[in-house]
């Protein structure tokens, strides 16, 4: 039963463009861009139109192909069994007997695998077609076909001895809409059939976990659909474009719901802060500030943890600085005395925290050898007043804290190796595209998965994301994402102050070549 033409609705005149002559040329320019857009809408619909159709239409020659196959070998089966009952025949027709039997041989060969697979590919192809155009053709409409579509592949799935073959047919694969529109639509006898066909069926692409080959099919007519539209821009094809509006969303819908669950986590943390004395924690270890948002530390010193929901704990000290501090690094205040097999006894260090004159952050150098020639340089910034009182504690509190890092290094210890990001000249920056963001991921050496999940946004999309929500989309790769996203802003940050500066710089010197021109007169 051959499927019938796919027909595009018919678009009803609008009041808008009868009355269009009569607007002033100002207001029917204003108009122009939405009229190419509406025209370049209809274009779409009308080649998505044409792709259906053309497949429905090999769909149709195969299934004749099939018939005219069946209809040769049933009567090829019938001559033999007239030829083994009639052994007396003359010489003269058995030989033309033979003559006709040569077109009906050929006849009977059945098409190949790949042919197979080539017709179960368009049928795919066809009903995520379909759903795309639900809203756009009528007589009949997108639903009514699916039944029409179910016939062939009925039939082709039984002479193939079972849905293994269909199976097999990864690409193209499913749109989520095509998924929901055999689910709410298929009759309960046509189920059991389509649920036989396996994930490549039956799930779509958004939830698969390998990357499927783009799909352009190839007609048995030659027609191709058109490849340009009207302003000159290449025509994406429809499933892989609907591919990646689907990917998109559902990368949001993880994004979204990540954030919303950090903001829960942060508000419930604001809501059930314990009392002031469980807040308190012991140092168990020395720490030095690395960057300004850490907080340097001495063994024994108490803290007021503000923050504990992750592997930095957002303390203050008693001089109310505050900073980050390795969690691993801090015990309870009412279990840091308590000898057991758990905790290790501590003695409390001998130097009292300080707090940093004018109530400033403390900073300090790290040595980089440990040698007898190693040069330790001096930790006093030059504005610093000589030392002697708060001053005088500070350096003796830097000092300590240098002399224990410095003891505790040892020739033998082998040097930490980091793996350097992949140095990569891939361009990234807030206007960048879904495919240059695709490109960036490529060059840093991120998997499939990451690139095919992150690759749908843009620039400022990926920009926009924290830490949390990145683990949530690619929970492998997430955190180092981050880490990469956090170094490109920096870069894209020093770019844009080194032009700001440029052009102060640029302005700077018309104003002393206009100063020096006035003074020549």
């Amino acid at each position: 039963m051959a499927a019938p033409p796919v027909i595009p609705r018919r678009q009803s005149k609008s009041t808008n463009d009868t009355a269009a002559n009569s607007h002033p040329i100002g207001v029917n320019a204003l108009n122009e861009g939405d009229r190419v857009k509406a025209d370049t809408h209809l274009m779409h619909a009308q080649r998505e139109v044409e792709l259906v159709n053309h497949c429905f239409a090999d769909v149709e020659r195969f299934m004749a192909r099939l018939q005219e196959t069946a209809e040769a070998k049933n009567i090829l089966e019938q001559q033999s069994i007239k030829k083994n009952s009639k052994k007396n025949e003359k010489k003269k027709t058995k030989k033309k007997k033979e003559q006709d039997d040569g077109p009906l041989t050929q006849r009977v060969t059945p098409p190949s695998e790949q042919e197979f697979v080539d017709i179960f590919q368009k049928i795919k192809y066809s009903l995520s077609l379909l759903d795309r155009l639900k809203m756009k053709i009528s007589e009949p409409t997108s639903e009514e076909l699916l039944h029409h579509v179910f016939i062939p592949l009925h039939l082709m799935v039984k002479t193939t001895g079972g849905p293994e073959l269909a199976a097999t047919v990864s690409s193209p694969a499913m749109t989520s809409g095509a998924i929901s529109l055999l689910q709410q639509n298929l009759h309960e006898q046509e189920k059991p059939l389509w649920k036989s066909l396996g994930p490549n069926w039956t799930v779509p692409y958004s939830q698969l976990s390998e990357i499927m080959p783009q799909y352009k099919p190839v007609f048995l007519d030659g027609w191709q659909p058109m490849a340009i539209d009207m302003l000159g821009q290449p025509i994406e094809d429809p499933i892989e474009s609907q591919h990646k509006h689907e990917a998109l969303m559902q990368t949001q819908q993880v994004i979204d719901q990540a954030r919303l669950t950090v903001y829960q986590e942060h508000d419930g943390m604001e809501d059930s802060l314990p009392p002031h004395e469980e807040r308190l924690y012991r140092c168990s270890y020395d720490f030095v500030a690395r960057n300004s948002s850490e907080l340097s530390v001495l063994h024994g010193e108490t803290l007021e943890v503000l923050e504990s929901s992750k592997r930095w704990w957002k303390c203050k000290n008693e001089y109310g600085q505050i900073g980050f501090v390795p969690h691993n690094i801090l015990e309870p205040i009412n279990h840091a005395e308590v000898d057991s097999s758990n905790v290790v006894m501590r003695n409390q260090s001998m130097k009292a925290p300080i707090p940093p004159p004018g109530g400033g952050r403390v900073s300090c150098v790290l040595p980089r050898s440990t040698g007898k020639n190693a040069f330790h340089p001096d930790p006093r910034p030059h504005s610093m007043p000589p030392i002697g009182g708060n001053g005088d504690k500070v350096f003796l509190m830097n000092d300590e804290l240098l002399q224990r890092l410095a003891n505790g290094k040892s020739a033998s210890i082998r040097p930490v190796v980091i793996n350097k990001a992949n140095e990569t000249t891939a361009p990234l920056d807030y206007h960048s595209p879904p495919a240059e963001v695709q490109g960036w991921l490529r060059a840093k050496g991120f998997n499939d998965y990451t690139v095919q999940s992150l690759g749908v946004l843009t620039g400022a999309q990926l920009f926009s994301l924290i830490k949390e929500e990145l683990r949530a989309v690619c929970p492998e790769e997430g955190t180092r994402v981050y880490s990469q996203i956090m170094v490109q802003k920096a870069l894209l940050e020093d770019e844009r102050k080194a032009t700001e500066l440029e052009a102060i710089m640029k302005k700077q010197k018309m104003k002393v070549d206009l100063k020096a021109e006035g003074g020549e007169f």
